[in-house]
């Protein structure tokens, strides 16, 4: 279900134009160029560094089952990376509002409400790239 659930995000996420264009991307790009700026998953295809960013992790992070046994209450993470704190901040407000108090949908997956639960810039460590954390809880059916 994990696997899933990034790929609706990821999905929500490359659904919309304007963060596309954000990330230098359309949503027609071809696969190969898509994988440069997103990763589904903690280590990111590419060494990210100040010529591969923008750039945009997603990944699960560990949550529970909920007191009915069929729902399972998940956490999702984001991390973006910019050239400047502005930037990897405006990739974060851009994402939030296509997923803050929004399901998730795809192909044998639909999410109850997602709602972000922690918002913040870290270090990356990498000359010329800043981050942004968020973090998101969503409830899910489980569907096996």
């Amino acid at each position: 279900m994990s696997l899933q659930l990034v790929d609706a995000v990821q999905n929500a996420l490359k659904a919309d134009t304007e963060l596309m264009t954000m990330l230098k991307l359309t949503p027609s790009s071809p696969s190969a160029e898509v994988v440069k700026r997103f990763t589904k998953g903690m280590e990111p295809e590419i060494t990210v560094s100040k010529d591969t960013v923008p750039h945009i992790c997603q990944y699960v992070m560990p949550g529970r089952y909920a007191t009915n046994p069929l729902v399972f209450e998940g956490k999702f993470c984001i991390d973006f990376y910019g050239k400047t704190a502005y930037e990897a901040k405006l990739l974060f407000e851009r994402s939030f509002k296509l997923l803050h108090d929004r399901r998730l949908i795809a192909q044998g997956f639909a999410s109850y409400l997602c709602v972000l639960t922690y918002d913040a810039d870290f270090a990356t460590g990498i000359q010329g790239a800043k981050g942004y954390k968020a973090i998101y809880d969503v409830d899910y059916l489980r569907m096996n």
